[in-house]
């Protein structure tokens, strides 16, 4: 701000020290003393630090927790910079109450690293007024009262601009009702349209409209058969025609296809033991069956991945006709090798060997082309073991199947720990001799057993 650096928001351990939103940086590392650092410490266990501030970064991460809060509301939208609004017009008896919506969404936002405060109101800007200067965590202002809840509140409350709050800061009005005693018409005038503007809208007189985050809609597409039908050169078009529509949505947003399920369901004129099968729009019943298509590359080539299906299709036994084929992908960003161009002569045939491996195991099966990967064990013989070429890229990825459930694919064991250290961290342990394996280990207060893996015969 205007050439120096001001603190954009602080958590309550900064605040409690008299740090404010505001503030220059200067002004907070002389209230916090040499306490405060540029950066996290991974090695200090209590302090306070500062980081730059990343709007785009924040916008994002609260674009994730809109789809995240829609477990609530299925109407959620994004307030900038620090706030969730949610429509949850009848919502309330599922949860038991609006109070104890409000309070389980605080304990889930808290299971997930965050610390909010909510409040329910019969208009945003109530809503949002007594969330950020309430004196509960969690409150619900009953219909009708919200000017009642409101008038007690500072004007920051409404939203302003920081310069309108500095303008009444001078004439001395600090809260709603000092506001509300003024003469109506005098307030554009004096303060701008801005202030009139926004507070009709925290007292319901104006109406406020909101943009709603959309859930990501799943990277599928579904063809049914009129007429049942078994003749693969019309199943081959369809399920071609269904890849290029998945390949259009993923298009725009530079991702591709990493793993691929289909379903063809096929006829069935009864049902077989006790398994319970839909029925289609002739009265017959329907019996799904599924094959993967996996990668080890995302690819968006619509020609390598029909070739693909086709290999898989190959294999696929079709005892009666299909009546509905239906595809879902698995996206994941592309690979892009512009910096490779101008490189070593043999990068075009390291990326020719993916390309390899992908029609091998399309057109003999994930378990058929394996390769050997290290293992955890004390014999030297026996610390290795043979893996699916494509079971390393699915570890991470689950696919819903036909009836919502998820499939996940086969995991393999992590690579490498999922948190790092920026340096090196001390960890008392205990063993039962000096230089044995650990037993247990003491770790931000706490203490915790260590559990072996020493393979699925030996646990």
């Amino acid at each position: 701000m205007r050439g120096k650096l001001v603190v954009r928001a602080c958590c309550a351990s900064a605040a409690q020290r008299g740090v404010t939103p505001g503030m220059p940086l200067a002004e907070a590392k002389a209230i916090v003393g040499p306490t405060l650092r540029v950066g996290p410490d991974p090695h200090a266990e209590r302090g306070v630090y500062c980081e730059p501030h990343e709007p785009k970064a924040d916008y994002e991460a609260l674009q994730k927790l809109a789809l995240w809060a829609q477990r609530f509301s299925p109407l959620v939208a994004v307030h900038e910079p620090d706030c969730l609004l949610l429509d949850v017009t009848g919502c309330g008896p599922l949860f038991g109450g609006e109070l104890k919506l409000a309070e389980k969404a605080l304990r889930d936002l808290h299971r997930q690293g965050y610390a909010g405060r909510a409040a329910v109101a019969d208009t945003i800007g109530a809503a949002w007024a007594v969330a950020h200067y309430g004196t509960a965590d969690a409150a619900v202002v009953l219909p009708g009262q919200h000017s009642d809840e409101l008038k007690p509140l500072p004007v920051e409350s409404l939203r302003l601009d920081e310069d309108v709050i500095q303008l009444l800061r001078a004439f001395d009005i600090r809260r709603i009702d000092q506001l509300l005693e003024l003469p109506r018409a005098a307030l554009p005038s004096r303060f701008g349209p801005e202030l009139l503007r926004r507070l009709d809208q925290a007292l319901g007189d104006v109406a406020e409209s909101l943009t709603f985050e959309r859930a990501h809609e799943p990277d599928e597409a579904t063809w049914e058969f009129e007429v049942p039908c078994g003749d693969r050169r019309v199943i081959e078009a369809v399920l071609e025609k269904l890849l290029e529509q998945v390949l259009e949505k993923l298009r725009p947003r530079q991702m591709g296809v990493q793993r691929l399920l289909c379903w063809l369901h096929l006829v069935q004129s009864k049902v077989v033991g006790t398994l319970r099968v839909p029925s289609t729009t002739d009265g017959t019943r329907s019996v799904p069956t599924t094959f993967l298509v996996g990668l080890l590359h995302a690819s968006a080539s619509m020609r390598h991945l029909l070739e693909l299906v086709r290999l898989h299709l190959e294999r696929v036994q079709l005892p009666a006709e299909v009546a509905r084929v239906m595809v879902r992908a698995s996206a994941a960003p592309l690979d892009f090798h512009q910096g490779q161009m101008f490189g070593e002569e043999n990068a075009e045939r390291w990326r020719e060997f993916p390309v390899l491996v992908e029609r091998l195991c399309s057109r003999l099966g994930e378990k058929a082309v394996l390769r050997p990967s290290l293992r955890a064990d004390a014999q030297p013989e026996l610390a290795w073991r043979y893996e699916s070429w494509l079971a390393q890229w699915g570890r991470h990825s689950c696919l819903p199947d036909a009836e919502g459930r998820q499939e996940c694919l086969p995991h393999a064991l992590l690579w490498r720990p999922p948190c790092l250290k920026a340096q090196p961290v001390a960890v008392p342990v205990m063993s039962v001799v000096p230089g044995g394996p650990p037993l247990r280990f003491e770790w931000q207060g706490h203490s915790h057993v260590v559990a072996h893996y020493w393979g699925p015969e030996r646990i």
